[in-house]
């Protein structure tokens, strides 16, 4: 049943932008060309995900645009942020989808991780978009005759494999490099954007109508998070600097995150829909070259409508993504972020990282009934530059 109430919640999962207004040392962007993306949250289930009334494939669209005149390669990571039964090696989300009725008996739900790294080249102003559970093999540019660029370059040698696990929940991070060399370059020239897309599956629908059938489907956009380099700040080489105080090669990470949100599990008088928040957390800091991704405790400060304070804390590694509800117990009823326990309908959350990498979040609402989900995305408030470094150890 968990498993049911964590599908129907991604397919509420329309994850917000990123927003910072002003491009000062410290802010991540949304609206403005960068040199590293990050793309906090990738799904794929090409097997459709039996929920409570309806049957879902899910993909992830992944645009990214060349904004400069001049061609740019990309390095790009998968990262994989999936669970495995310890006795059978199967995805999971939650400790009891690993008890079976074999001798196998029950397993742990055991945390894991692994990237996958791919690069291709973007023809100067080149848009590209491909879905996550495909990978692209054919590009536009095939440099093939008069298929190339405006300077003469093309696609050729590029490939995007597809998400290398299904279902596959997890990231994308990108960085631009040079043609030549591969090593990293401050060139703030990359521009993304990532569509989560839910399509009912058609053989559970009634027959189609005479005028054609076309089945429901819910999309979420979100702008890949940028991360701006320092021009002429870059060595060249695989270790990537952010921050702080501008002596980074790139911005570091914002400091505290504020998150303004409905209390999970509010019944809207309306609509009869039930409220809840989602929040994804990806680490600033990553050790990609020895398999080690980024971890940090997260500390929670959760105000009420009456400004009555509550707390807790709770640690992570590669990609936490949670109804806030499930971030301080695995009882909802019972949680701080809960409206049965904050006691308004309405409140603000801000969290920090106090121990390890910095933060980089995204989240969104989710209204749920009857099987199906609704979702509207807001933003992601932050505060403040972080006074230490993180950094990006690419192979």
């Amino acid at each position: 049943m968990r498993r049911m109430r964590w599908a129907t919640w991604v397919a509420a999962l329309a994850l917000a932008a990123l927003t910072s207004a002003r491009p000062a040392v410290g802010d991540v962007t949304s609206d403005q060309a960068a040199a590293i993306l990050q793309y906090p949250f990738v799904y794929v289930e090409d097997s459709h995900a039996v929920t409570e009334g309806f049957d879902l494939y899910t993909d992830t669209v992944i645009q990214i645009s060349n904004v400069s005149d001049a061609a740019v390669d990309v390095h790009c990571f998968w990262e994989n942020a999936n669970a495995h039964c310890t006795n059978t090696g199967d995805v999971c989300f939650f400790a009891d989808e690993c008890c079976t009725e074999s001798s196998l008996g029950c397993g742990v739900c055991f945390p894991s991780w692994n990237e996958t790294d791919f690069r291709f080249r973007l023809t100067p102003r080149q848009p590209l978009a491909w879905l996550a559970g495909e990978g692209l093999t054919q590009f536009p540019l095939t440099g093939i005759g008069h298929s190339v660029g405006p300077d003469g370059s093309s696609n050729a040698g590029s490939r995007i494999p597809a998400v290398p696990e299904d279902p596959f929940i997890g990231l994308l991070k990108c960085v631009a490099v040079d043609p030549e060399t591969g090593s990293p370059v401050d060139r703030n020239v990359l521009k993304g954007e990532a569509t989560l897309e839910f399509v009912e599956d058609v053989d559970s629908m009634d027959a189609p109508s005479a005028a054609g059938f076309i089945p429901p489907i819910d999309v979420a956009e979100y702008n890949a998070v940028g991360i701006l380099a320092h021009p002429g700040a870059n060595n060249g080489d695989n270790v990537l600097d952010l921050g702080p105080d501008g002596e980074g090669e790139y911005n570091g990470c914002p400091n505290v995150w504020i998150l303004n949100h409905f209390f999970d599990l509010v019944v809207d008088p309306v609509n009869q829909t039930i409220h809840q928040t989602g929040l994804v957390i990806v680490p600033c800091t990553e050790d990609i070259l020895h398999q080690i991704p980024g971890a940090a405790v997260v500390q929670y400060l959760v105000y009420n409508e009456f400004e009555q304070r509550f707390s807790t804390s709770r640690p992570f590694d590669c990609q936490q993504a949670l109804p806030i509800s499930l971030i301080d117990t695995t009882d909802e009823t019972r949680s701080i972020f809960s409206a049965g326990v904050a006691g308004t309908v309405t409140g603000q959350t801000r969290f920090t990282s106090v121990a390890g990498s910095g933060l980089l979040a995204v989240a969104i609402e989710g209204d749920v009934a009857d099987g199906s989900a609704l979702t509207a995305a807001f933003n992601v408030h932050f505060q403040g530059d972080r006074d230490q470094p993180d950094t990006i150890i690419l192979p």
